[in-house]
């Protein structure tokens, strides 16, 4: 005989959550089953507690407090003001649908997100489970019961009475439903004290998380942020600029699935789908930066949404995915959309632009006239039969013989010849509109006459032939010149019968399409479940656009990149209950939601507000990233200014990173400051700065000819003025403008907004500010260059060197002092000056750089005709040839040091340039997290071995020199 557990109900009744205490647990021991049966019967009533004891507390709890007054029960959420709206029939049962009394967005929202099997129970809202309580189970959404109702309005939720006789059926009843919560509204809505851990861990082995063996490269930031993400429900973690935080994340894909991979190997069914990770980002850049990363672990990933520019990527798509495994089927709705279709163009052909009449067999079908109507009209044909000869304007049929009568009176005829000038529809334009794929909906000509001449009557014409046509059954028995009216009548009711039969067609056309779209997402799942998906990417935005296919895929883990960057209300709507665990990877830091319209930034709205923000408002735990390998020190010393726990990674001070810029020989961090007047694009919104674009085109072009390749160079700005300027420049120079000349085909400059630019990086960024003097030289407005997550991904971009262009003294002041002040200070003062210093390698003579043109000076890096050694300032002789007799040469004399130098024979090319922008432009191939994952010494393998070269190549050509810069202008190097 079956054990005593095996014939308990499947869902539990009102009893069990009415009793005040709950039932005794059995023990398991932790190394014996004992008795099969009694064995699994205790599992089953373990199971059974887990699921309905946090109800049966919180109907206790309301029993005795229905105010709440000591706090609302815990993991349990209260629907208050809830009615019965209907009830459903479908192959799965009987379902009733409550909706709430009164509009209640918030609740509403709740409401949508309890899962279909959720347990929920009910008690009339005068009752408050007092003596009342009715069990029910939350029934899947009507489009997976039954396609043929109508799609379910918002709000509502569908329940299945565990006990038949519970069903309620006064629909003025109102109430009270407690149901689950969702496990992480307590961070968003609540106040908490402690971040609970992921609940799949429990359904490990051990409880533990599974890391993959990549996790031991990690810093101990990194490693600290590893666990909170891969442990906790809720993972809060900020990547500063260059600290590898995709490369954290990559991690912490690959352990959360190999912890999954644990628990469905734990399970009796282990043959069972595995959900996939969802993983989203603010731009398609940073979903594809993943997923290609993803490809490169082998790990199976689906991409939706289409927008990627990765071949890799398009093969991948949920498209692609679906072809790929055959999963898209031509269902009984295509058929019936074609049908649609086929209806909807038959439907709007009828009210086409046309040049005839109404016809009697259409109004009579539609209704419009009577029967005997009909009759009058059609009962004598002999008159239509004889127009035959092609001369009439309109095609013959009995409402031609019945208003050619009223279509003679002059003052129709005025009225039609005068729509004719006026009309700018010809016949040959209705024609090519024809001919289109879109149907008009024009007047035909006849009622254009008709409504002209009585267009200010204010109705009365209408309602003038409305009268004839109740008052006669013989279409003739109404005299000709009322005929117009009448007709006028005729024309509007069968519009408006079309139209509404239109409208029909339209509404069929809106159920049809969800059908579709319900097919199409179940054949989505059915390709992601065999193609075993692993990963599921898309943007933030697709998050709510396949929302609904997300609700299919039960997904227990969302990761969102970029999440400083996303608005809160883009995850929060993205939180389907399936959902356990919330990772947050962002830089608070750095660049904010975008809003359309400014003042929905500020308070009280806050639309730019992200999750991520809130949760650092709130005090919440988050854990920073702590060593960057982006930088070079001396750039890194600039963006401390914002971040001043950050430190470096040895390989970011290995020698091989702390080769200068060729032609920048020992200058790899410099702010030209300028007063360089802005000009005001016409919208007053956006600026440029001519000269400051022209000296920072004259740079670009002075380091490619220096040997720097032009895809190590990115040139930032805030406007998009200044960047079309800079662009137009660039593409007018002879040089770089030309592909071809460049030897790069196809290639274009990497001219960008520093708010396009975030999450990228290169070699050398050249900084435009723009910003310049107010009249009369007074400090101006700054406008968002003041602002700080602007400037922190502004500074942070840079590599190996960093350039930047703008009015320091005019950003020191107003607004743009608390950000820029603190730039400028870790800048220092040797490296902030209105020129730029650039030092010839081969004699050592220093040149300042103040305007555009003195670019073109240098024949060679940092050489220019007439270069020679400086003479020296102290009173040690030259080194002379010796003359005839042994007397050496007269001496020189001691001079001032001159940026112009002497003229000297030619010199040689700063042999280490092309072999330090060879080596350069290897190292920028990698990224950061290349960098972190692949280590230093393979990454600059080959560039030591071109620096070995290219110091091979010194020795041989320069020889030794005893010249030397002027020692006041020393620091102007040594940076």
């Amino acid at each position: 005989m079956p054990p005593d557990w095996m014939h308990q109900r499947e869902v539990p009744r009102a009893d069990d959550f009415m009793a005040p205490l709950g039932p005794s647990l059995p023990s398991i021991s932790s190394t014996s089953t004992g008795n099969k049966g009694e064995f699994l019967g205790s599992l089953y009533h373990l199971h059974r507690y887990e699921a309905t004891e946090f109800l049966r507390r919180a109907v206790q709890q309301l029993k005795e407090d229905p105010q709440l007054r000591e706090g609302p029960p815990q993991a349990v959420e209260i629907y208050r003001g809830l009615r019965i709206s209907a009830y459903i029939v479908s192959r799965l049962g009987v379902a009733c649908r409550l909706s709430f009394s009164s509009l209640d967005r918030d609740a509403e929202k709740q409401l949508e997100a309890l899962m279909p099997g959720s347990l929920v129970v009910l008690s009339p809202e005068n009752d408050e489970f007092r003596t009342k309580c009715f069990v029910g189970t939350v029934a899947p959404l009507p489009e997976e019961m039954d396609r043929d109702g109508p799609p379910p309005p918002k709000g509502v939720v569908d329940l299945y009475w565990a006990d038949p006789a519970d069903a309620v059926t006064d629909p003025s009843l109102k109430l009270t439903m407690l149901g689950p919560k969702h496990r992480l509204d307590k961070y968003l809505y609540q106040d908490f004290r402690e971040i609970k851990p992921a609940q799949y861990l429990k359904e490990t082995p051990d409880s533990k998380v599974i890391y993959p063996q990549k996790a031991a490269q990690l810093d101990d930031s990194q490693l600290e942020a590893l666990t909170v993400a891969t442990n906790q429900e809720l993972a809060i973690i900020q990547g500063p600029p260059g600290t590898g935080k995709t490369f954290t994340s990559m991690v912490a894909i690959e352990t959360i699935l190999k912890t999954l991979q644990a628990c469905h190997m734990n399970r009796m069914d282990s043959s069972a789908y595995i959900a996939p990770i969802v993983v989203a980002a603010q731009t398609n850049h940073a979903v594809d930066q993943i997923l290609l990363k993803c490809h490169d672990l082998g790990i199976r990933f689906a991409r939706l949404g289409g927008r990627t520019d990765s071949d890799i990527i398009k093969e991948s798509s949920i498209m692609k995915l679906r072809a790929r495994f055959g999963a898209f089927k031509d269902g009984e709705e295509a058929l019936e959309f074609r049908e649609l279709q086929s209806r909807i163009s038959s439907a709007l052909g009828r009210q086409t632009v046309k040049d005839n009449l109404l016809k009697a067999e259409q109004l009579h079908d539609y209704g419009v006239i009577t029967e005997d109507q009909y009759n009058s009209l059609i009962q004598d044909d002999e008159w239509e039969n004889a127009m035959t000869d092609g001369h009439v304007e309109y095609e013959p049929c009995p409402m031609t013989k019945w208003i050619d009568e009223y279509t003679q009176q002059p003052d129709f005829q005025r009225a039609r010849q005068n729509c004719i000038r006026n009309n700018d529809y010809s016949r040959n334009s209705r024609k090519k509109l024809r001919n289109h794929r879109f149907l008009s909906m024009q007047m035909d000509h006849f009622e254009t006459v008709l409504r002209t001449m009585h267009r200010d009557d204010d109705g009365a014409w209408y309602a003038k032939g409305k009268r004839l046509l109740s008052e006669n059954s013989d279409m003739y028995k109404i005299k000709p010149a009322d005929r117009g009216a009448a007709y006028v009548f005729l024309h509007k009711s069968l519009h408006t019968y079309l139209a509404d039969h239109f409208k029909s067609l339209v509404r069929d056309v809106d159920a049809n399409l969800k059908d579709m779209r319900v097919n199409k997402r179940r054949n989505e799942l059915d390709a992601i479940q065999r193609g075993r998906i692993e990963v599921l990417g898309c943007t933030t935005t697709g998050l709510l656009m396949h929302r609904d296919l997300l609700e299919l895929v039960n997904p227990r883990v969302m990761l969102i990149e970029e999440a400083a960057e996303t608005r809160e209300s883009s995850v929060v709507a993205a939180l389907i209950p399936s959902v356990e665990q919330l990772i947050l990877v962002g830089d608070h830091q750095q660049l904010t939601p975008n809003t359309e319209l400014p003042e929905l930034s500020l308070m009280p709205h806050k639309v730019d507000l992200s999750l991520f923000q809130r949760f650092v408002n709130r005090e919440v735990d988050y854990h920073t990233l702590r060593v960057q390998r982006r930088m070079i020190p001396e750039i890194r010393q600039v963006v401390q200014a914002f971040y001043p726990y950050l430190r470096d990674h040895e390989s970011v001070r290995s020698p091989e990173r702390q080769k200068s810029i060729p032609g920048m020989l020992g200058c790899s961090v410099r702010w030209f400051t300028h007063s360089w007047a802005e000009d005001r694009g016409a919208s007053g919104f956006d600026y440029s700065n001519p000269k400051e674009a022209w000296m920072i085109v004259e740079l670009t072009r002075y380091l490619v000819k220096c040997g720097v390749s032009p895809h190590d160079i990115t040139i930032l700005t805030y406007y998009s003025a200044q960047l079309e300027l800079i662009q137009r420049t660039l593409g007018m120079d002879s040089q770089l403008g030309n592909s071809d000349v460049l030897g790069i085909p196809d290639f274009t400059w990497s001219v960008r907004t520093v708010d396009d630019f975030q999450g990228e990086e290169n070699e050398i960024i050249l900084l435009s500010l723009v910003r310049g003097p107010g009249p009369g030289g007074r400090a101006g407005n700054v406008g968002f260059v003041a602002d700080e997550n602007r400037a922190v991904v502004a500074t942070s971009r840079a590599r190996q060197g960093f350039y930047v262009f703008g009015d320091a003294r005019n950003l020191l002041h107003g607004k743009g002092r608390n950000v820029w002040g603190k730039v400028h200070d870790a800048f220092g003062r040797g490296r902030v000056a209105p020129f730029i210093p650039v030092c010839c390698p081969t004699h050592r003579r220093l040149t300042l750089v103040s305007e555009p043109k003195d670019w073109r000076q240098f024949t060679l890096p940092g050489c220019k005709p007439g270069c020679t050694p400086p003479k020296v300032r102290n009173n040690m002789r030259s080194m002379a040839p010796i003359g005839k007799g042994g007397r050496s040469a007269s001496p020189s004399k001691s001079t001032t040091p001159s940026n112009e130098g002497t003229e000297a024979p030619p010199v040689p090319v700063e042999p280490s340039s092309s072999n330090v922008s060879d080596s350069t432009t290897q190292a920028a191939r990698y990224t950061s997290d290349q960098i972190l994952e692949k280590g230093m010494r393979n990454v600059f393998a080959a560039r030591e071995e071109g620096l070995e070269a290219s110091e091979r190549a010194m020795s041989a050509t320069s020889g030794p020199t005893d010249s030397s810069p002027d020692p006041e202008l020393e620091d102007l190097i040594k940076f």
